[in-house]
């Protein structure tokens, strides 16, 4: 049995418990604003048999913000691998993007992962149940590749003018590889690579940066 097989039946014996939340609000441990101030995210998701589309409303203006972003990401379940669209909202109407999405989002949804020491944004045990079930449901998607569903944007999904450079150390590619468990990575994702590696999010437990890697993974993000 293979690790994607172990999180689908995770997902599946979780989901029957019941008892979770359709949404759930908290301070984001990655995003930051240009100041460096908290980012605040609510995000909700809805399944069918097709798709499941995840809905990020996003503030980077504190937690009282009148405005908010609105980021959709839908999963074609119907697909081999599955496929996922991008779409930034605005009156529930798709608009530009205000970014290349994949930058962040190399394989579709990225984990959830709150600052759960906020002094804003508490979150209950049910809160917590909810995010661990959606980043078990995550991990069960496998590699995702992504669908550009309008090609006329200004702001493509992936910035093809930007040569892509793949990733490919045997600490990262023992999970990231074409037809692996996850997407493969390139130096679209640097920045991305960067604050997951620094914070030990990436790899995951058990896993970690191979020493033999560590100076190849360097130049890959920084350039030399």
């Amino acid at each position: 049995m293979n690790i994607i097989a172990v999180y689908k039946i995770l997902y599946t014996l979780l989901a029957l418990l019941g008892g979770f939340d359709n949404s759930v609000f908290f301070e984001s441990l990655e995003s930051k604003t240009s100041e460096g101030e908290a980012v605040y995210n609510k995000i909700s998701l809805s399944q069918n048999d097709h798709q499941d589309i995840w809905i990020m409303k996003q503030s980077h203006r504190g937690i009282n913000a009148h405005k908010w972003d609105k980021i959709k990401i839908i999963v074609d379940k119907t697909k081999t691998p599955y496929e996922a669209s991008f779409q930034q909202l605005k009156n529930n109407k798709p608009i530009e993007f205000k970014t290349s999405c994949f930058r962040c989002h190399a394989n579709g949804p990225r984990l959830i992962r709150p600052n759960y020491q906020s002094k804003e944004v508490k979150l209950n045990s049910k809160d917590k149940l909810t995010i661990l079930k959606w980043n078990i449901l995550i991990k069960s998607y496998g590699e995702i590749r992504y669908t550009e569903t309008n090609h006329k944007r200004k702001v493509k999904f992936l910035d093809k003018k930007v040569k892509l450079k793949k990733l490919n150390i045997a600490s990262c590619a023992k999970c990231h590889y074409r037809g692996g468990p996850r997407a493969e990575l390139t130096s679209h994702h640097a920045k991305t690579i960067e604050f997951l590696v620094k914070n030990h999010s990436m790899p995951p437990w058990p896993y970690e940066i191979e020493n033999k890697d560590k100076n190849t993974l360097k130049e890959f993000i920084y350039g030399f």
